[in-house]
């Protein structure tokens, strides 16, 4: 059967053109060429080359095994119980009843990538969860935002609980986080006092100080060694020749490590 004689056929059975017909068989319902070459009642081969000549991928292969075998739709189950924070490999493994080490070789197919990434999202999802239930809005809601601002500057920060303080773990430095909203007037400037903590002086590698409100502010990244014992009090619109603690402000590039310091350079 030529291609014309096979176009005239398809579009009287299935009223549709011949390649809008493979198409959705291939890339839609995930046919294989013999499954669809069985329909138009031709040979596997030359539904291939027709295939390559409409420019239409292969079918999913991996795709269509795992819905013969856990049922239609089960890929995209799979996806939403992987992606909940709340749902280890465990337990998605549990709930198709495959193995663990199956669920991660299925995320792998997936997503083109290994479940280490989405695990270590997962496990600061989790911390910041319990923590924003242990502790008051007030105090979470500034840390959960550096947070978010240190994830979105590449560092994929890590919160820890040491008993009474939290720790921000990032390229495998200590992080003290310390905020306030209440300026303290002296004269006419406007200072921020940011206190060091108890038993916490040289506990961290870097104390990141946020002064201002949950919408505005500036962030301090200041070393442990530099912090004072007791807190500091910080000024804001004060430059270098004010102020030493001027070259703290957004100093973000500080909590880059040193290999990631020399492939930038």
């Amino acid at each position: 059967m030529t291609t014309i004689q096979l176009e005239m056929s398809v579009r009287q059975r299935f009223n549709t053109g011949l390649s809008q017909f493979i198409k959705r068989k291939v890339e839609v319902e995930g046919f294989y060429d013999y499954e669809v070459a069985r329909i138009l009642n031709v040979d596997g081969g030359s539904v291939g080359k027709l295939r390559k000549t409409f420019g239409i991928s292969r079918a999913d292969r991996f795709a269509k095994r795992f819905a013969d075998t856990y049922g239609t739709g089960s890929l995209n189950t799979f996806k939403k119980l992987v992606e909940n924070p709340d749902n280890t490999l465990a337990d998605v493994a549990r709930h198709f009843g495959f193995s663990r080490e199956y669920a991660r070789q299925v995320y792998r197919k997936v997503y083109g990538r290994p479940y280490t990434a989405a695990f270590h999202k997962k496990m600061v999802a989790r911390e910041q969860k319990r923590l924003a239930s242990k502790m008051g809005s007030k105090r979470i809601g500034p840390l959960m935002k550096v947070t978010q601002k240190m994830s979105s500057l590449g560092f994929c920060p890590t919160i820890v609980n040491n008993g009474p303080s939290l720790t921000i773990i990032a390229n495998g430095y200590r992080v003290g986080f310390r905020s306030t909203s209440k300026p303290v007037y002296m004269g006419r400037r406007c200072y921020f006092r940011i206190s060091q903590g108890v038993g916490c002086n040289g506990h961290y590698d870097f104390i990141i100080c946020f002064c201002g409100n949950n919408r505005r502010g500036i962030h301090y990244i200041i070393p442990g060694q530099s912090m004072p014992k007791y807190g500091v009090y910080l000024l804001p619109e004060a430059g270098p020749r004010e102020s030493k603690y001027a070259q703290y402000k957004e100093a973000w590039h500080l909590l880059t490590n040193e290999s990631q310091k020399m492939e930038v350079s």
